[in-house]
């Protein structure tokens, strides 16, 4: 998986800086390309390598997944860290990544600890900004996932996208 670490040190849009080149080395450790994140089960696959699973119960935490025209993904980027019960998500940070990346669409993916997966009404509200934001910007938003410890809640499933 390739970590998009320079996002994490940089708590301003505009002192991020973002290297990017589509033909990167690919180290031991990252994940070897191709791999695609076309449907649910695959986009959970591919934030549960990337989570943390010590925090899943205890946090709530927002990924971000940039993916190419192929659903590719670019990279991966950890956006924030709520509390037991909430994270805020700022369309401008998320699209400022998605932007300076070149992606052609997004994934996203915040975890309930209570386990319970049903989407919150701010999820909702958070997801139609998302969507709206990126049919303005041209970067679709593919899918917005809730995971818990035992499971995942795609809201493009449940048509919400």
């Amino acid at each position: 998986m390739i970590r998009l670490t320079t996002f994490d040190r940089c708590p301003r849009l505009a002192e991020l800086k973002v290297s990017y080149r589509r033909s990167r080395k690919v180290n031991t450790q990252q994940e070897t390309l191709p791999f695609v994140v076309a449907d649910r089960v695959r986009a959970e696959d591919y934030f549960r390598r990337v989570w943390n699973p010590d925090t899943i119960d205890y946090l709530e935490e927002v990924y971000l997944a940039c993916v190419d025209t192929r659903l590719q993904p670019l990279g991966w980027v950890k956006l924030a860290t709520g509390g037991f019960d909430s994270v805020p998500i700022d369309p401008r940070v998320v699209f400022g990544i998605a932007l300076q990346t070149a992606s052609a669409g997004i994934l996203l993916a915040h975890n309930h600890p209570s386990g319970d997966l049903s989407p919150s009404l701010k999820d909702l509200e958070t997801t139609a900004r998302l969507k709206a934001a990126g049919e303005t910007l041209g970067v679709k938003l593919h899918d917005h996932l809730i995971l818990g410890r035992d499971g995942a809640l795609s809201l493009a499933e449940r048509g919400h996208l």
